[in-house]
């Protein structure tokens, strides 16, 4: 007996699935990872088989309108793991299941309008004199077949908001309306052409065809010594015209025919290619994975190797062994800013195909990448966080670079770590999985050091380069009037001053740009002061929306929000008590730049962060400008502190290391740390020896004696006791439950109804519930904001079941009894406390 139902997932925040019949003519076709589209209410939507049915309790079951896939993305393994996502981080399983398609290949379903060809029987029945309806049959009557959405009829007719004359025309039967389905984005083709004749013989073929027009000629002669070549690129390079190639065609004597173009993302990065020879190191490193692929049974490395020892080697060299094997390979890396590089160096390394994926790709390419891993054409993925979804086929190899990098979490529903999300993907596909950093997260070096992972070290750099040589300048010292430094400053000009630049940092700033070496300095604030403050009154302008300063950025003469997007100008009078006399406090990078401008005015430096950064194709311009030494100076937020490799960079400033250093967060101390560490890491990577200074006001604490010793493990050593004492991760599973209103009572009321709810939910007292509380950012976005931690041991929780199990009763008791107008958010494993 076949199927007669399937449930349904759709994108929507709500933990269900629907039940739907499966239309006659689809019965032998429908199974679970198809994407249909179903009537859901009043709107038609995408939807996702999740499994069949044969029990259902609804009375009447509407069928499913169409199947959309002609090749299933979702395969039985990727749905799998969506299952287990949805389940361990608590997340409505369409919203994971959607967050492995690209957004603008589901279907899109428009209304469209036409003229009904009796509309003036209709008017006069109706008796209509509004100029507005004329004016939309005007649109129509020249062509009955003539089809608009209301958005098309508004915007010919410049008019707003018609849809009260739509629906009336409609009502009346004097518009005909119906619904016609559209793929935002569809496979590309481009016309080809070619030649139709034997090369040796073109003088016989313009004799016999009669051929005067020199045109013509140099047209046949230009496509004799090519096979084919897009028409588009033809006309352009050669300056030809369509009518000699028409004329040309019509004679039979070149065809025109069309064919899928792939789109690529054009590479702009470039680098020498070196010839590398592997370390003792990298290679008992790579014998060890080599033999787990070779098993093909499932396994975890921890690759923690210094900055520069060679990580990406150890990445291409398994990937080639894995492609032995006939498997393919996934490569996670934390922001785009690592991207162009390690592309650049895998394509260099590899003929196959390589699948990008991120955010600011296009769709058009983002279509044609999965179409390529759909096909089994492409066997390499490289990505951000989303490439975990891609739907590749019989992985061998997952690696996760920079695993220790918050950007591996989502801070939006699904809340999915993408790094611990890699080890349980690898571990269904009976793959191996490479976890690789310089500054392990305590997670990972946890399991490592436990025995969950094995460890393998890089200790030395790859090319038996020392590592750079660090100084911590502590701000609230004198600093030291060396006779060469004080000669140096006798040159600057006396009217610059500048208080967040030590005159150690600006010293050797200026004698690197004297050997011709470059400069990364890092400050990790945007914008150009940090906050603007009264001294009258002592009033800090603030976000109206969130409780959260407003940063001033002087290019644009703006006061700006980092959360919620608000702007004011700055009118330079205090909002409160009128004054004038506003003192701008903290340098952001825009003033870093512009300081560093006027005491180095030859040099060339350029700023690297999110408000200069409009485009894939403008970041990847940058690092090849600094990497070509068209850049003297690199500045800009941590963007520029992670993994990339830059042989001339033999200094690297850190502005204020104290940023983020104290903030209310138990890995406050490891995330500066890791930043510190990694930005270090940038300095003397060729012959040429490194440098690193990093400012700070707060140099006695003990995390800079451990920067600078570049002494990870005892750093690591001293901080586990902190977390083992006080039951914070890696010792337990910690999660965070919000409320968030525009109510700041009810947000708060309903927080303590949930904490009420878990005490008694927790029947084994196996729950650590600390008491509701106000988060640092306790308003963002006019919502009101109270947190809920809550945690539990792994000696007595050691899968997470038992804490799962509570979040999701606290979910579906939130669903049911919690107002609309207060959102409670569940997230596990959180990494964001603020």
């Amino acid at each position: 007996m076949k199927n007669e139902y399937v449930n349904v997932a759709l994108n929507i925040p709500v933990n269900k699935v629907f039940t739907y019949k499966i239309p006659d003519n689809f019965i032998d076709i429908a199974e679970p990872g198809l994407r249909i589209l179903v009537k859901f209410g009043n709107k038609e939507k995408t939807g996702i088989i999740t499994d069949f049915t044969d029990m259902t309790e609804l009375k009447y079951v509407k069928e499913f309108i169409t199947i959309l896939d002609d090749v299933k993305i979702l395969t039985h393994e990727i749905m799998k793991f969506c299952k287990w996502m949805s389940d361990y981080y608590v997340a409505p399983i369409g919203e994971v299941l959607f967050s492995v398609i690209p957004g603008n290949i589901n279907i899109k379903s428009d209304v469209y309008y036409s003229l009904n060809e009796e509309y003036e029987e209709r008017i006069n029945s109706f008796k209509i004199s509004d100029n507005i309806i004329f004016d939309i049959i005007d649109l129509f009557k020249k062509d009955f077949k003539t089809k608009l959405t209301s958005g098309q009829i508004e915007s010919r007719l410049n008019y707003k908001n018609l849809s009260s004359k739509i629906s009336l025309m409609k009502s009346e039967n004097i518009l005909l309306s119906e619904s016609l389905y559209s793929k935002p984005v569809k496979e590309k083709f481009v016309k080809i052409i070619s030649n139709n004749f034997e090369n040796e013989n073109l003088e016989e073929v313009i004799s016999e065809n009669n051929i005067k027009s020199s045109k013509q000629i140099e047209i046949l002669k230009t496509l004799s010594g090519i096979k084919e070549t897009e028409l588009n690129e033809f006309i352009k390079l050669n300056k030809f015209s369509l009518s000699p190639i028409n004329t040309l065609h019509k004679k039979n004597l070149i065809v025109i025919s069309e064919k899928r173009k792939i789109r690529e993302s054009e590479e702009i990065f470039s680098e020498e290619h070196k010839e590398i020879v592997l370390t003792a190191e990298q290679s008992e490193c790579l014998i060890k994975i080599k033999n787990s692929l070779q098993k093909g049974k499932f396994k975890s490395y921890m690759l923690y190797g210094v900055t520069g020892s060679g990580k990406t080697e150890i990445y291409i060299n398994s990937i080639k062994e894995v492609l032995k094997y006939g498997k393919s390979a996934l490569v996670l890396v934390p922001e785009i800013s690592l991207t162009p590089q390690l592309i650049h160096r895998f394509r260099k390394n590899f003929k196959e195909r390589i699948g990008i994926i991120h955010s600011k790709i296009p769709d058009g390419e983002k279509f044609d990448t999965l179409h390529g891993i759909c096909s089994g054409e492409i066997k390499i993925v490289i990505g951000a966080r989303s490439a975990l979804f891609a739907p590749l086929k019989n992985i061998g190899l997952i690696v996760v670079d920079e695993e220790h990098d918050s950007s591996y979490k989502q801070e939006n529903s699904p809340r999915y770590n993408g790094r611990d999300s890699a080890v349980y993907r690898a571990m269904l596909n009976s793959a191996v999985v490479i976890l690789g950093s310089a500054t392990p997260s305590f997670e990972s070096y946890h399991n490592a050091v436990s025995g969950k992972f094995e460890l393998l070290s890089l200790p030395l750099r790859a090319t038996s380069i020392n590592m750079p040589e660090i100084e911590i300048v502590d701000l609230l010292k004198k600093e030291i009037e060396e006779e060469d430094v004080l000669d140096f400053f006798k040159i600057l000009d006396k009217q610059i001053r500048v208080k967040f630049l030590s005159k150690d940092l600006i010293f050797e700033i200026g004698k690197r740009l004297e050997k011709k070496e470059s400069v990364i300095i890092l400050q990790n604030r945007r914008g150009y002061h940090a906050y603007i403050e009264c001294h009258n009154c002592g009033k800090v302008e603030m976000c109206p929306r969130c409780n959260i300063s407003l940063t001033f950025h002087k290019a644009f003469n703006l006061m700006k929000c980092h959360y919620c997007g608000f702007s004011r100008k700055f009118d330079g009078i205090c909002s409160s008590c009128g004054s004038t006399f506003l003192i701008p406090m903290g340098a952001g990078t825009e003033r870093v730049e512009e300081e560093l401008m006027k005491i180095f005015p030859r040099a060339i430096i350029k700023r690297m962060d999110s408000d200069v950064l409009t485009s894939k194709k403008q970041f990847q311009q940058i690092l090849k400008d600094f990497y070509d030494k068209k850049i003297d100076i690199l500045t800009g937020t941590q963007l520029i502190s992670k993994g990339l490799d830059f042989p001339e960079v033999t200094l690297v400033g850190v502005v204020n290391a104290d940023i983020g250093l104290l903030n209310p967060d138990f890995r406050a101390t490891e995330k500066t740390f890791q930043i510190l560490t990694q930005v270090s890491g940038r300095s003397g990577r060729s012959y040429k020896k490194g440098e690193v200074l990093i400012q700070t006001n707060h140099s006695d604490y003990f995390v800079f004696d451990k920067i600078k010793n570049h002494d990870y493990k005892g750093f690591y050593e001293q901080e586990i006791k902190f977390r083992e004492k006080l039951n914070y991760p890696p010792f337990s599973r910690l999660a965070i439950i919000e409320s968030k209103s525009a109510d700041k009572n009810q947000s708060e009321s309903k927080i303590k109804e949930i904490y009420n709810l878990i005490k008694k939910l927790d029947v084994n007292k196996k729950i650590d519930l600390l008491t509701p509380s106000v988060p640092l950012f306790s308003k963002l976005k006019d919502k009101y904001r109270f947190h809920l931690i809550v945690r539990s041991n792994k000696k007595t929780d050691t899968a997470g079941n038992y804490l799962t199990e509570i979040l999701r009763n606290v979910r579906d008791y939130s669903g049911k009894y919690i107002p609309k107008n207060v959102l409670i958010t569940i997230d596990m494993d959180a990494i964001n406390l603020l």
